[in-house]
């Protein structure tokens, strides 16, 4: 019995063995015939009209291709590539009134599969206003990646009707165009500076090779930059910058609502001084400086007292001479301003600094709690031939003021900002005569230019529905916080509410501390 047990045990053991030897084998003649393996994370993907930018994965263990039919609206990164990968798919926006479909083939040498990409139709244009579009192609669509760097491009401003319809062709050209900004640059939606290759008007402002394109990502409203400007123009500014609203549409790519404006610089329809050249033996004037602490221009010195840094943004290439003239001549009004030498500040300070543009620069930053005003940043001044006045201006850069920004206490709508913290505007209330100046000149304004600025938010924001709507379609962040929001309304008539409420109480807090 014994043995009989042992015999089939053995039988039984070698039918095992037989058994997994088989299974082994059948899975080597499978891995042999088929030894790559190919499978896509999604079989299709469905785009807005708008156009967007959405991934999908590949499984692979070889290498594969997508094959795609030539077409102007689909982009795909990569498209050929080895084992797993993510897989970019970028569309742009359908105008048409019909859906649009492709399809694309992932290959291995023995597998294929599918997936199907589908854009919506463009929905009916809502009827109201609309600013111009300009689109702008930049040569073989290269990206826009630096701000020193100008690629080429050809640009098209077009105006529309009611119903978003091209009326008129109002310009074209050939431009170059490059990045532009300081944290603005790090946004999602970029800012940009144009050159074009010839002088020209643009939407009635006066002719020039030199314009900006600002994105105002951070500022909800859309309209804070436009606010300071009217504010500008109201006050009298010698020169305010000219910007107009446009709708920008970048490589096929509908990016956004932009201002469309003037570049600051020396021009008779700018910043009308006279051009210094090297060679010139009265180097009194032509000087355009930026107080900027960050030091973006390759001249720059800083005030002894003060330690103000003031840029040298023109003449470009400034020889020696010059640059220890302005940095003198910037100096004196320091150094008077301080009281240096037991001199009578207050009779000899209007004779070097034009007391109304610097107390007129002043409290437009401190009505707007502008958090680079107190003499920091984006400051820019400018001193003309045979003039002995330094001229505060033109104003720029307000985008995270009016309460849109969550630092240096700027959020409040009350308390000093730049009085109490730039040196000059310290040193300049040490003087009861030059407080008093302030004091009128804030009456002054409030009695009439500056009474009521409400109307003038309204109007621009109703004009901006249709635009806001689209470029918020583009850019989603009304319910998300972009550096530095202190708030997130979560709607468009949430943040222009919040705006004028913020202005309201930063004036009425004025209106007492300046009686």
């Amino acid at each position: 019995m014994h043995q009989i047990y042992l015999v089939r045990m053995k039988n039984k053991i070698l039918s095992f063995i037989i058994l997994v030897l088989f299974i082994v084998s059948c899975s080597d003649n499978e891995e042999k015939e088929d030894p790559q393996f190919l499978s896509l994370s999604k079989s299709e993907l469905l785009f807005r009209a708008e156009g967007e930018i959405q991934t999908f994965s590949i499984k692979s263990n070889t290498e594969w291709k997508i094959d795609i039919e030539q077409n102007g609206w689909l982009t795909i990164t990569p498209l050929n590539g080895k084992g797993n990968m993510n897989i970019t798919t970028r569309v742009i926006e359908n105008k048409a009134k019909s859906p649009r479909s492709i399809s694309l083939t992932i290959k291995t040498t023995q597998k294929s599969e599918t997936i199907t990409i589908t854009q919506e139709a463009a929905a009916p244009e809502p009827e109201g206003f609309y600013f111009p579009l300009l689109t702008i192609n930049t040569e073989n669509r290269k990206p826009i990646t630096s701000k020193e760097d100008y690629i080429n491009a050809t640009f098209l401003l077009e105006s529309r009707n009611e119903k978003g319809e091209i009326i008129e062709k109002l310009l074209e050209g050939e431009t170059e165009i490059r990045g532009r900004g300081n944290s603005t640059w790090e946004m999602e939606k970029k800012p940009y500076r144009l050159k074009l290759s010839k002088s020209s008007e643009m939407l009635g402002m006066p002719k020039n090779k030199h314009w900006v394109l600002l994105a105002n990502y951070s500022d909800k409203t859309l309209i804070r930059n436009e606010l300071a400007f009217e504010i500008s123009r109201r006050m009298g500014f010698t020169y305010t910058p000219r910007m107009k609203y446009v709708d920008v549409v970048l490589n096929g790519d509908n990016i956004g609502n932009y201002m469309l404006g003037e570049h600051i610089r020396i021009d008779k329809d700018r910043v009308n001084i006279a051009e210094l050249e090297p060679t010139d033996t009265n180097i009194s004037g032509g000087y355009l400086l930026e107080i900027d602490e960050r030091k973006g221009e390759p001249v720059w010195f800083e005030t002894n007292l003060g330690e103000m840094i003031f840029c040298v943004n023109r003449p470009e290439n400034i020889p020696s001479d010059q640059k220890e003239y302005i940095k003198n001549y910037i100096q004196n009004i320091e150094d008077i301003l301080y009281g240096i030498n037991e001199v009578n500040t207050v009779a000899e300070l209007p004779k070097y600094l034009d007391i109304k543009s610097f107390i007129d620069y002043l409290l437009l930053n401190e009505m707007s709690k502008n958090v680079d005003g107190n003499l920091r940043l984006s400051t820019f001044v400018y001193k003309n031939k045979d003039d002995d006045k330094l001229y505060f201006g033109p104003v720029w850069d307000y985008d995270i003021a009016f309460g849109n920004v969550d630092y240096d206490n700027c959020e409040k709508t009350y308390d000093w900002h730049a009085r109490n913290k730039a040196n000059w505007y310290k040193e300049f209330f040490r003087h009861p005569e030059f407080d008093q100046m302030v004091t009128n000149r804030w009456k002054e304004l409030r009695s009439d230019k500056l009474k009521d600025l409400h109307p003038f938010i309204d109007a621009l924001a109703e004009e901006m529905q249709i635009s806001q709507s689209k470029n918020f379609t583009r850019w989603p962040i009304l319910d998300k916080r972009v550096w530095p929001n202190p708030i997130i309304t979560g709607s468009y008539q949430g943040e222009i509410d919040y705006l004028k409420s913020w202005l309201t109480q930063r004036l009425n807090w004025m209106d007492q501390e300046l009686k």
